[in-house]
């Protein structure tokens, strides 16, 4: 076990009083469809049943932000949409910048809704950019997010962060310069690839780069094969 992290899911339930009789999930619309903790401003649905292609991802930002990423998914709960942002300003190594998860909802409430959200305000060290991988890194079968925040200086540092898009949860976050992380085919998962320096070594020219493949075993990453090998 390398890398234990922990996924939250919030599951509200509504009662019925009365009858007796306890209504299906399509009667009786979730008593709370909106997950704490979302950037300021984010919109709280966007109210078109519409598919993916036809919803405006200017509409899934908040008011004055610019669009700078949008990713659709295919999720084991439904269509998804991973839009990032960022709010102009003055400085563009100093500017305000945020990403969102979207699903469309049959549940009697609003057809789209926001499960997850991420503010990166500027400041002592501002993320400079966000970029996005779609894939099942989990083994489920469902989509997920690879999503990088880059804080960039010379070695590319940046955390990299996997969203279930079907739960709206965090199940794997890391940080770290020199390196890149992303979605493995065969088996599902990540590869990780670092560069391994000995005393001596120009920061261009590593020694050694590691190549580490990380599998989901319920919750935690398990390595599942690591190759060193020479540029």
């Amino acid at each position: 076990m390398r890398h234990p992290f922990l996924a939250t899911f919030l599951i509200v339930a509504a009662a019925c009083s009365g009858s007796g009789a306890s209504p299906s999930p399509s009667d009786t619309p979730s008593a709370s469809p909106y997950p704490s903790g979302l950037p300021a401003g984010l919109p709280p649905s966007f109210g078109d049943a519409v598919g993916p292609g036809d919803v405006p991802a200017a509409a899934l930002v908040p008011l004055k932000a610019q669009v700078t990423g949008s990713w659709g998914a295919t999720t084991s709960a439904g269509d998804a949409i991973l839009v990032s942002w960022e709010v102009p300003g003055g400085d563009p190594f100093r500017t305000d910048r945020g990403i969102a998860a979207w699903r469309r909802f049959d549940d009697g409430g609003a057809p789209w809704r926001p499960v997850w959200g991420r503010a990166y305000p500027s400041g002592r060290a501002p993320v400079q950019n966000i970029t996005a991988q779609i894939a099942d890194v989990t083994g489920d079968g469902s989509d997920d997010a690879v999503i990088l925040a880059e804080t960039g200086g010379s070695g590319s540092c940046g955390a990299t962060s996997v969203l279930d898009l079907a739960t709206g949860a965090l199940v794997y976050r890391s940080s770290g310069c020199d390196r890149t992380v992303d979605p493995n085919a065969d088996p599902p998962g990540l590869v990780v690839r670092e560069a391994v320096y000995r005393p001596g070594d120009a920061h261009c020219c590593p020694s050694r780069v590691r190549t580490t493949v990380l599998v989901d075993d319920g919750g935690t990453w398990e390595t599942e094969d690591v190759q060193t090998t020479t540029p």
